[in-house]
C-alpha cells in the first residue's frame, strides 16, 4: 500500500541520480564525481547570451554604468524591532542555506546578537558592501519529471541561501517596492510574482479575446514565446542600467554589490563541489529575483494593433482581426519589434518550443509569422499557464487530458479508497478532496461553462470515485451520493468557484483585471452562438 501512495509525489524525491553520465560517456562513480559534474554544467548555465552586434547599444549601456552617481542622503537605518518583526514573518521549517540557520533559530536571538544584526544590516546599506561569505549559494538537484535520469540537464537546481541573505533582501524588497510602484515600473500586462495578481486572470484575458472573435466571425491569433533560461541568463550590466535609472543611489549600489562576484557550490549526498561563478542571472531562490526580473522586462516593446499578456516569462502576443493576413502583418511587426528588444538585452528565444494558433471557427487560416527569421511552428492547441486551448476553444482537450490524468491517480490511490480498502471514510473523502479534486477544479471559472457532454466526463469520474469511496450500491442515486458527501456537483462547483472568483475583481488595482468584472464580454458583441461563456456560469 505504501508503495502505491509513494507514485503520488508524496515521497520525497531523491536530489541525485543513481547513475549519471558525464560528456564523455563514463559514468560518475561516487558523489563528489557528480557533484563536479553538474558544478561544470551549471557553470555554463549562468552565463549570459552571446553579445549583442548593436555596438552603439554596448556603448551606452556602458556609458550609463561608468557615469557618476548625484549626491544622495544616507538611508534610514533599520530598528532592531523591525528586524525582529521580519524575521518572525518567514516560515519555520524552510531548509538552510551553508549556514545551518533556519527561523526558528533567528527567532531565538537574544537581544544582544539581534543589536549586532542590526548594525550589520545597516552597516550593508551604508557602505553598499554585500559580504562575499552570503554571496555563496549551495544547489541540490531534482529530476525534472519525465527526463532521462542520466544527464544533467534533466534536473532542476534548488539554491538554498544564507537565512540573513534572505532577511536583508526582504527588508531592503519593502522599501524599494513603494518606489517601483510609485513610478509604475511593472507594466499592468505583467501577471507574475504580483500581488492579487494569478494565472486564471491572465488566461481570462486571452479566452474574453478569443470569445470576441468568435462571436463575430474574427481570428485571435495568438503567439506564445518560449524564453530559455529566462532568470539564470539575465545579463548583469543590463539590470543594473535599469536599476540605476529606477532607484536611488544607496538602492543601486545595493544591488550592484550584491550582483557581484557571487559564486554557488553544488551538494550530491553528504559530498559538496568546488565553489564556482555566477556571471549571469538572477540569484535563484532569492527573495529579490522576481521583481529584479520584472523590472528586467518591463520595457519590452508593444503596438497599439497588438495586446500582451505577460505571466513572469510566459509571454503571449494576441490579436483580433477579420481579415487573416492584417493579423499576420501585425502580428509580425510586433515580433519584429521584440527581436530587436530581445537581441539587445540577450535574452534567447526557443522558436522551436514557441507556438502559434489561431482561434476561429472558419475555415482561413492566418498566415505564419517569424523571429529571428525562423518559422513559429503553427499548432491546433496550446498550453497555457496550465490550461489546453483548443483552436476552437471547446475545452474538449483540457478536459480529456484531465480525465487521463484522474484515471491514473485514482488507480494509484485503490488501495487507500476502494470498496476493499480498510481506511475510514472520513480519510477516503480527504484523500479524495485532496489528491483528486485538485486536477480539475484548476481553471473551472473558465471552462466550467462548457457543454454539458464535456462536463459530464469530469461529472462521470467525481461520481463514480465517491461510489466507490463509501461503497454505494446501484440503486443509490448519484444526486442522494454528492448530498450526503456533502460534495458539489462539477457544475455546481463552476458557478460557485465563477461567483468568488468576480467578487475579487471590482475594486482590483490592475485595470485589466477590472475589466473582467463586466456582464458581457468586452466591447458587447452580438451573442452569435448557442455555446456560453463563464460570465454564464
Amino acid at each position: 500500500m505504501h508503495l502505491k501512495v509513494s507514485c503520488l509525489r508524496t515521497k520525497k524525491q531523491k536530489s541525485a541520480p543513481t547513475c549519471l553520465k558525464k560528456s564523455d560517456g563514463t559514468w560518475c562513480k561516487s558523489d563528489k564525481e557528480k557533484a563536479e559534474l553538474f558544478c561544470s554544467h551549471l557553470s555554463e548555465v549562468f552565463k549570459h547570451h552571446q553579445p549583442t552586434s548593436n555596438v552603439t547599444f554596448s556603448k551606452t549601456i556602458e556609458s550609463s554604468l561608468n557615469s557618476v552617481l548625484p549626491l544622495y542622503l544616507a538611508p534610514k537605518p533599520f530598528l532592531p524591532g523591525a528586524v525582529l518583526r521580519f524575521i518572525n514573518t518567514f516560515p519555520l521549517k524552510k531548509s538552510p542555506g551553508i549556514d545551518l540557520i533556519t527561523a526558528e533559530v533567528a527567532r531565538q536571538l537574544p537581544k544582544t546578537a539581534l543589536i549586532h544584526l542590526t548594525h550589520i544590516l545597516n552597516s550593508i546599506l551604508r557602505l553598499s558592501y554585500f559580504p562575499i561569505q552570503w554571496k555563496v549559494s549551495l544547489i541540490i538537484l531534482i529530476p525534472k519529471p519525465g527526463k532521462p535520469p542520466d544527464t544533467p540537464s534533466s534536473y532542476r537546481p534548488i539554491s538554498l541561501l544564507h537565512f540573513f541573505v534572505k532577511l536583508c533582501e526582504k527588508m531592503i524588497l519593502k522599501r524599494i517596492s513603494n518606489i517601483i510602484n510609485d513610478k509604475k515600473i511593472i507594466p499592468c500586462t505583467q501577471f507574475g510574482f504580483q500581488d492579487k495578481h494569478s494565472t486564471i486572470h491572465q488566461v481570462h484575458r486571452l479566452i474574453d479575446s478569443i470569445a470576441y472573435s468568435l462571436e463575430t466571425k474574427s481570428h485571435c491569433s495568438a503567439v506564445l514565446l518560449d524564453v530559455a533560461q529566462a532568470f539564470d541568463r539575465v545579463w548583469h550590466p543590463g539590470l543594473l542600467h535599469k536599476l540605476k535609472i529606477i532607484l536611488p543611489p544607496p538602492y543601486y549600489l545595493f544591488f550592484k554589490s550584491y550582483l557581484e562576484d557571487r559564486f554557488f557550490a553544488v551538494k550530491v549526498g553528504s559530498e559538496i563541489s568546488n565553489l564556482a561563478p555566477i556571471l549571469a542571472g538572477v540569484p535563484q531562490g532569492a527573495i529579490s529575483s522576481p521583481i529584479l526580473f520584472n523590472i528586467y522586462t518591463s520595457d519590452q516593446p508593444t503596438t497599439s494593433q497588438t495586446s500582451v499578456a505577460d505571466f513572469a516569462d510566459d509571454k503571449v502576443i494576441y490579436i483580433s482581426e477579420k481579415n487573416p493576413f492584417l493579423a499576420s502583418q501585425y502580428l509580425q511587426n510586433h515580433l519584429n519589434l521584440l527581436s530587436d528588444w530581445y537581441s539587445n538585452w540577450r535574452i534567447k528565444i526557443n522558436n522551436d518550443k514557441s507556438s502559434h494558433i489561431t482561434f476561429t471557427l472558419k475555415q482561413s487560416t492566418v498566415p505564419p509569422v517569424y523571429l529571428n527569421n525562423k518559422v513559429i511552428p503553427s499548432s491546433s492547441n496550446v498550453k497555457y499557464l496550465g490550461l489546453t486551448l483548443d483552436k476552437r476553444l471547446t475545452w474538449a482537450l483540457h478536459i480529456k487530458q484531465k480525465r487521463f490524468l484522474l484515471n491514473a491517480r485514482r488507480r494509484a490511490l485503490f488501495p487507500l479508497i476502494g470498496r476493499q480498502a480498510k481506511t475510514d471514510l472520513k480519510t477516503k473523502l480527504l484523500l479524495y478532496k485532496t489528491l483528486l479534486k485538485p486536477i480539475w477544479l484548476y481553471g473551472i471559472q473558465l471552462w466550467g461553462a462548457v457543454k454539458k457532454s464535456n462536463t459530464y466526463k469530469i461529472q462521470a469520474f467525481q461520481s463514480t470515485s465517491l461510489r466507490m469511496i463509501i461503497g454505494a450500491p446501484p440503486y443509490i442515486s448519484n444526486h442522494t451520493l454528492h448530498s450526503d458527501l456533502k460534495i458539489l456537483t462539477v457544475h455546481d462547483e463552476a458557478k460557485n468557484a465563477y461567483r468568488l472568483f468576480r467578487a475579487r475583481l471590482t475594486n482590483h488595482s490592475n485595470p485589466l483585471i477590472r475589466v473582467l468584472n463586466s456582464n458581457s464580454i468586452p466591447d458587447n458583441p452580438p451573442r452569435r452562438l448557442k455555446r456560453n461563456w463563464n460570465r454564464d456560469l
